[in-house]
């Protein structure tokens, strides 16, 4: 039996169910480091030892900025986040945040069952987006990171 590594139903930009097809026809993990290059179009922003930080191809909508964090071996369990891993992604965070200038943002990250999280790709990576200031006009970023228990 093949493990699951993506989640149709989470899909939500142009193209990306017809990538992901081509992906699940391979039986491959999109963002394990081997096959990155291949299946995502943005460079490379920054490169650790335990992180690869790239822009998303499919941003959310009404984002600025939205960049992922792609841990560079197959995880899907924060539990599996080493100390010195994370503490590359707080340093990943911080360049991030010093070379656009950012002024506020929200930093989240999935793991684990993607029915549960809302995620494409089962394999650990975390998010930074960045939307404008509040005005009159303007409405909220939303970002799927779970879905509502229901209530009896």
């Amino acid at each position: 039996m093949i493990k699951k590594i993506l989640n149709f139903h989470h899909a939500r930009a142009g193209g990306q169910t017809e990538k992901m097809k081509k992906i699940a026809s391979e039986k491959i993990c999109p963002f394990c480091p081997k096959y990155l290059a291949k299946y995502h179009d943005a460079p490379i922003e920054k490169k650790g030892r335990y992180w690869a930080v790239t822009k998303n191809d499919y941003p959310y909508e009404g984002s600025k900025w939205h960049f992922l964090f792609i841990h560079r071996r197959h995880i899907e369990q924060a539990s599996q986040i080493t100390g010195p891993a994370f503490s590359e992604l707080s340093q990943h965070l911080k360049y991030l945040i010093k070379k656009y200038k950012l002024p506020a943002g929200g930093f989240f990250m999935r793991f684990g069952d993607s029915d549960y999280t809302g995620a494409t790709v089962i394999h650990l990576h975390a998010h930074l987006i960045v939307g404008g200031p509040r005005n009159k006009k303007t409405k909220p970023l939303e970002a799927p990171l779970g879905y509502k228990i229901q209530k009896k």
